[in-house]
């Protein structure tokens, strides 16, 4: 199995939230223990310089991590707990040294609740996120699309469809150069998919070399022609596959269907997936449209 985009950033968070931990509390034991500070504690730049520091700086992280809201914050959090236990360390006995230590507990509750705000966004993504390719998967489009085609037509009353992308003669690929490759070539497909529809527009791993697209504001006729472009363009488009000596070219098909007033969504995908099978019963490599529902 795949790992998942974010378990190397999960394990890094808590391993982090462990040894922040361990930091803080081996700096009040140091000054119970009327120890000399650390010089790497009292530098101004400690934030950088310490092993946390290093890896948030590092600019290796995945974008699953990068694009969690709290991630870009977590520089701050991370400033004041050093900024905090340098004022600490510094501070002279008396009422000064216990005012830093407050603002220093402080500071270190808020660092070790951002990590575990995070940890929690990370495992939520990591429930809903396709391993692979990592466009959301299945289970997340259950808990959205219901939502989404109420929205499009009981709240805005404009037209939207759901097509069904399969890649044609998958199993060719994978007997012939492996599922290795095989692998790569669905990380590039979802890529094309991510790169040439809408940013309003919904991507899912549906299943296997399945994909499924939800275009909001399109009705069936524009949503023929945006696909059947794309289509022309992943046929054309050489793919560039480690392990491969030569490019490898992919075709696609898609079956889509129009959001009917009061449809649930598996009536939805029903239709979307029987025009899917046209086009792949047609010779692959097409678009074919469902039948509108009667009002």
């Amino acid at each position: 199995m795949a790992e998942h985009p974010a378990d190397s950033a999960l394990a890094q968070l808590e391993l982090t939230l462990e040894n922040h931990q361990q930091w803080a509390e081996s700096i009040v034991a140091g000054i119970l223990a009327n120890e000399t500070p650390a010089e790497e504690n009292l530098v101004p730049g400690a934030h950088v310089l310490c092993d946390f520091g290093k890896w948030y700086y590092s600019q290796t992280h995945s974008t699953l991590l990068t694009e969690q809201p709290l991630f870009t914050p977590l520089e701050k959090k991370h400033r004041a707990l050093h900024d905090a236990a340098r004022g600490l360390l510094l501070a002279p006995a008396g009422a000064g040294k216990a005012e830093a230590y407050r603002q220093f507990s402080s500071a270190s509750s808020d660092m070790a609740l951002h990590l575990r705000n995070l940890i929690q966004a990370l495992l939520t993504s990591e429930l809903t996120t396709d391993a692979l390719t990592g466009v959301p998967n299945r289970r997340q489009m259950d808990e959205q699309l219901e939502e989404a085609i109420y929205a499009a037509t009981r709240v805005l009353g404009e037209p939207a469809c759901l097509a069904l992308a399969d890649l044609d003669h998958f199993k060719r690929i994978n007997d012939t150069y492996g599922h290795a490759v095989g692998d790569e070539v669905l990380k590039a497909f979802s890529q094309l998919l991510i790169t040439s529809m809408r940013d309003t527009d919904r991507i899912y791993r549906y299943g296997g070399e399945e994909f499924l697209v939800f275009m909001n504001h399109v009705d069936l006729e524009l949503a023929e022609s945006i696909l059947d472009r794309l289509r022309e363009k992943i046929s054309r488009y050489p793919l560039h596959i480690e392990g491969l000596s030569d490019p490898l070219n992919i075709t696609v098909s898609f079956g889509i269907a129009q959001v009917s007033q009061n449809e649930a969504l598996r009536s939805l995908i029903r239709r979307a997936d029987e025009a899917l099978y046209q086009a792949k019963n047609g010779g692959r490599n097409r678009v074919c449209s469902a039948t509108r529902l009667a009002a």
